[in-house]
């Protein structure tokens, strides 16, 4: 598919937009052709949750080579719905580039997780369909699903006033960071919180089904690692078609040296270094990186910047507005196209350049997890 899309277009990188797909339902449909096109194995995980089609909505995660793997990289979409049309399509440009004689190392696995959130994703949607944000849903044993940042009331009352016009959303972010400093904003409304089901960042009041569905069949799949290189596909944050490596508090204390040998250093965020904007509770990876304690699992967030992200505030409160207003009564109601813009925008230029560096990012990765997991590096 490559060398057929480069010979329609030429020297453009206008190729790379083919990759991306109108829905959920052609999405998954190309994922999966390609997954068995390479005789990939796939294991559907299906999520009871309404469907805005007849296609049963599933999380799909498919793996080549080992499957019992000493070491394996894993690929990740869409654990904030809509955001998993640019995931997807890092996933599948990377699929096509593979030929059908692609061969591991012994023992090496490629697991790819397709639409963590496939309700978010099928809907134009960044929540799942109890309106919980999957990355804040991952808490570990021992925390619980409770509390709120102390400024949470504050920002919910003032943004959650609607009609949401750009004049008086300018003038409520500006009275807030006036009154409580620009810092609280990224301290208060992303990190997580527990005690809102109707506002932004809501994390659940217990584990989600996407969840429970990974808990049961990732240990079929990771017991036997030893290690793991991971990165889940994210957009909306940073600035317009460039991309960072976000790492957890815990991940950069026992990784960071390796993402910064492999990667550009200046592409590595700690959220502790205070380069990065927060510390989420909740997160994926570190609930990933609990689940296999014997295990060297290193965990990044690919986050590909969009808009400013006072546009991006403003689409999530809008569409959030709408969806308690509306239901699931008008699935292209214009508030979930402007949720879907901002965070996969159609500008050929953003989705050509963003998609090119997704697919080196997986490639890159796959050549520091080999070449380490090869040398004698210690675990």
């Amino acid at each position: 598919m490559w060398s057929a899309a480069r010979k329609r277009f030429g020297n453009s990188q206008q190729w790379l937009a083919e990759f991306y797909s109108a829905d959920y339902v052609s999405a998954k449909a190309r994922f999966l052709a390609a997954c068995d096109r390479l005789a990939f194995a796939h294991f559907p995980l299906l999520v009871d949750a309404p469907s805005p089609t007849a296609e049963p909505l599933t999380i799909d995660v498919a793996v080549g080579g080992e499957r019992l793997p000493t070491s394996a990289l894993v690929v990740s979409s869409g654990v904030h719905g809509v955001e998993g049309l640019f995931g997807s399509a890092v996933q599948l440009a990377f699929l096509e580039k593979l030929t059908q004689d692609w061969h591991l190392p012994a023992g090496a696995a490629v697991v790819l997780i397709h639409a963590l959130n496939p309700f978010g994703f099928a809907w134009q949607r960044r929540f799942n369909e109890e309106n919980i944000d999957l990355n804040r849903n991952f808490l570990l044993a021992e925390q619980p699903y409770s509390g709120a940042p102390p400024l949470c009331e504050v920002f919910r009352r003032a943004l959650k006033q609607a009609p949401w016009r750009f004049g008086l959303q300018n003038a409520r972010i500006a009275k807030l960071v006036l009154r409580h400093g620009v810092r609280s904003c990224w301290e208060t409304l992303p990190v997580g919180q527990y005690e809102h089901p109707d506002w932004l960042f809501f994390g659940g009041k217990a584990r989600s089904q996407s969840a429970h569905l990974l808990d049961r069949l990732l240990p079929m799949l990771f017991d036997n690692c030893q290690q793991v290189v991971h990165l889940d596909f994210h957009t909306g944050l940073g600035r317009w078609a460039n991309w960072q490596l976000l790492l957890s508090d815990q991940d950069a204390a026992d990784n960071s040296d390796w993402w910064k040998n492999h990667f550009s250093a200046r592409k590595v965020i700690e959220s502790a270094s205070g380069r990065g904007p927060y510390e989420i509770r909740g997160g994926l990876g570190s609930w990933l990186r609990a689940q296999f304690p014997n295990c060297r699992y290193r965990f990044a967030t690919a986050e590909f910047g969009t808009y400013h992200p006072i546009r991006v505030l403003q689409a999530l409160t809008n569409e959030l507005h709408w969806h308690e207003k509306l239901g699931l009564s008008h699935p292209h109601h214009w508030a979930r196209q402007q949720l879907t813009e901002v965070f996969a925008p159609h500008d050929v230029h953003w989705r050509t350049t963003s998609l090119a560096a997704g697919v080196s990012l997986i490639e890159r990765a796959a050549d520091a997890l080999w070449l380490s997991a090869e040398s004698s590096e210690p675990l």
